[in-house]
């Protein structure tokens, strides 16, 4: 499982997701967020295969298209790659035609970020290839998402720096995967995009969001205690 999420902030975005990638009982560390172009991101939440599908064919993409004009053809690919592993899928002959049932053999839920005119733009495409924009707030898909959400619900509606956004981001995936929701894993992977560039975020970079994320943490318990 995969816990994906991408925060908008008044100076950029941040894109964020745990590194666990689980196969049965075996847990290894694998890269969920991947650049789209020099100015865009893209993850997927959801089964391993048809994610792996999906970014085989988004290499052959111009690398100087803008999401709106990409949307329709990500939105194309995703359904593609759907179609052709229902059609490898041994338990198509056991299932009738059912159009709800057969969505769900192989799903996915996929994120794209970038800055478009220095605003966040974020684009959700579900394994129907059906493209929406997330407009202005932040998103989750994965395993976890309503316990991010539930984490995330405070900051509704607030205006984040790009440095507030990826301690917050940090924060709630460290505490997803503390609770233990099944098949997420350290370590946490950070990306941020400025009007500048699009960058991960280095092991001496990130620890300094650790140490801000808890501290932030400390603080919401001494609010309670204290009050």
């Amino acid at each position: 499982m995969t816990l994906i999420l991408a925060i908008p902030a008044t100076d950029g975005l941040v894109m964020a997701s745990d590194s666990q990638i689980t196969t049965g009982e075996v847990r290894t560390p694998g890269q969920k967020i991947h650049q789209l172009n020099d100015r865009c991101l893209w993850a997927g939440a959801g089964e391993l295969a048809l994610v792996q599908r999906v970014g085989e064919h988004f290499d052959a993409l111009p690398q100087d298209a803008h999401l709106t004009n990409l949307r329709d053809q990500l939105g194309a690919i995703i359904k593609q790659c759907v179609t052709e592993l229902t059609q490898l899928d041994f338990r198509l002959q056991f299932l009738p035609p059912d159009p709800e049932r057969l969505a769900q053999l192989h799903y996915a839920d996929f994120i794209f970020a970038e800055l478009a005119g220095g605003a966040a733009q974020l684009l959700h495409i579900n394994s129907l290839g059906s493209p929406e924009w997330i407009e202005e707030r932040p998103f989750v898909a994965g395993s976890g998402d309503l316990f991010a959400y539930a984490l995330l619900q405070k900051y509704q509606d607030r205006s984040l720096t790009l440095e507030q956004a990826a301690i917050l981001a940090y924060k709630i995936i460290e505490e997803t995967i503390e609770v233990g929701a099944y098949g997420l894993g350290p370590p946490i992977d950070v990306w941020r995009i400025t009007p500048a560039d699009v960058k991960q975020l280095t092991r001496d970079e990130l620890a300094p969001l650790a140490a801000a994320a808890h501290e932030l943490r400390e603080r919401e318990i001494q609010l309670l205690i204290s009050g």
